[in-house]
């Protein structure tokens, strides 16, 4: 149980950088819009590619608020989770005919879905390197210098 409250906590070492969760919180809020601006385009199509694309645009954005509110490896996680699926399924409906969804086999280079797609591995990466890295210098137990090692063995 307590493995899941720390995993939920926010910590300075998720805190840390605010730059960091601006980009990828910007990304996220960013792919939501493009999947929103989409939707119009799907409602012809498969009603389960339709409801992802509304999905995306409700839970991307919402992934990048709470990331700003509230960092914890679990938000960046969700971040990471987010974009990851997103990428995936842009890319599995451009490889191989899905079922509701056979126009975009091979159509690579739709505009709005190319700049998702380079944001979703942007927020990919970045998550990847938040989630990484070690801990802030906050939290770091600072070495012992050379006069502190003296004095402990005095």
């Amino acid at each position: 149980m307590s493995l899941a409250v720390n995993f939920m906590r926010s910590s300075p070492r998720w805190r840390a950088d605010a730059a960091l969760r601006a980009v990828t919180a910007t990304g996220l809020m960013t792919v939501g819009v493009i999947h929103a601006l989409e939707i119009q385009g799907q409602l012809s199509g498969a009603a389960w590619l339709t409801i992802g694309f509304a999905l995306l645009a409700g839970v991307a954005p919402l992934a990048g608020i709470w990331l700003l509110i509230q960092p914890s490896a679990a938000t960046w996680t969700l971040a990471g989770l987010v974009s990851l699926s997103a990428a995936l399924g842009y890319v599995l409906t451009r490889a191989i005919a899905v079922p509701g969804d056979l126009g975009d086999r091979g159509n690579w280079l739709e505009p709005l879905g190319l700049a998702a797609l380079i944001i979703e591995w942007i927020v990919v990466i970045l998550t990847s390197l938040a989630l990484s890295r070690p801990q802030a210098s906050a939290e770091r137990v600072p070495a012992n210098t050379g006069a502190e090692k003296r004095e402990a063995s005095a």
